[in-house]
């Protein structure tokens, strides 16, 4: 059987607008225009594994709504297993963001709705997926309890986990023990390796990340935007570089490279060419609009 991915995760309706220059405190812009794409890091994630030559299955809930209905349309054409995918009452997970035109620099308002039903209860109830699948990955847009839930029985399964930990909250010692693979950005690295400043330095991230693993995560990834990122490990540090791309639009880099990263390690890749890899797939991402919309194919990355 081939080896698959298991994404538990938000599916959301993205509302992008464009402007020209981010609004400052207090300040009204014009937009340029106005997209509604398929979203929410869940989504985004198992649409970018899937889209790379994997098999995925999703854990999550959208609303009985219009957009419930566009969301489970997109993630079944994009043949997603969808059999942990259920309905609720409570509307559909909506994010609100707004895209620099000139740059690609974000903001994202995210209203959970229905995704807020992905607790521990609906975690067990689809305990057999965990068990299927190779490498189990989720986001902070699920509940944090889940997400412990998920880990615990991920790790009893002798299953590979991976956690993107955005947004930022403050996290259960004992859940870093059974992260295998921590993707974060550098804003994120300040804040959970305790720093008082954003850590923009290179060794200082190599630092923080240090302290991660003395917590016990078993390999820390930095992206770092144009830069690409930093890794450590026990044994080493693994500098990816940025590539140079006109970047257009940055709001699903970071779920792009961590589902690219993702079925690499599914696939047995080392862990410099996974990388590696990831940051092609990120990189072609950024020069596109939307989330899901931006997402690249296998054949695109290998090119």
């Amino acid at each position: 059987m081939k080896k698959s991915i298991l994404v538990v995760g938000s599916i959301n309706m993205d509302l992008v607008v464009e402007v020209r220059g981010l609004p400052q405190k207090g300040e009204t812009v014009f937009g340029e225009t106005i997209r509604y794409v398929p979203g929410g890091k869940g989504a985004n994630q198992a649409v970018a594994a899937s889209r790379l030559g994997t098999q995925v299955s999703i854990i999550g809930k959208v609303g009985k709504d219009h957009f419930g209905e566009q969301l489970l349309d997109f993630l079944k054409k994009e043949k997603l297993s969808l059999k942990g995918v259920s309905r609720s009452s409570i509307p559909s997970g909506l994010a609100v963001i707004t895209v620099d035109g000139k740059g690609g620099d974000n903001t994202i308002v995210v209203l959970k709705g229905a995704n807020t039903e992905v607790n521990v209860d609906y975690i067990e109830k689809h305990s057999e997926l965990i068990k299927k699948a190779n490498v189990i990955t989720s986001t902070y847009e699920t509940p944090q309890k889940s997400v412990e839930k998920l880990f615990g029985l991920a790790k009893k399964f002798g299953k590979t986990t991976m956690l993107n930990t955005s947004p930022v909250l403050k996290t259960a010692e004992s859940l870093w023990r059974k992260v295998d693979y921590l993707v974060l950005n550098e804003k994120e690295l300040s804040f959970y390796a305790g720093s008082k400043k954003r850590l923009e330095d290179i060794e200082e991230m190599i630092k923080a990340g240090k302290k991660l693993l003395d917590k016990g995560v078993q390999n820390v990834i930095v992206t770092i935007g144009p830069r690409g990122a930093v890794t450590v490990t026990k044994d080493k540090v693994i500098r990816t570089e940025g590539l140079k791309v006109n970047a257009v639009d940055t709001t699903a880099a970071g779920d792009c490279f961590t589902a690219a990263l993702a079925t690499q390690i599914n696939s047995g890749a080392r862990l410099e060419e996974a990388l590696d890899f990831a940051n092609q797939a990120a990189a072609i991402s950024v020069q596109r609009w939307g989330a899901s919309s931006s997402l690249p194919y296998l054949h695109e990355v290998k090119e």
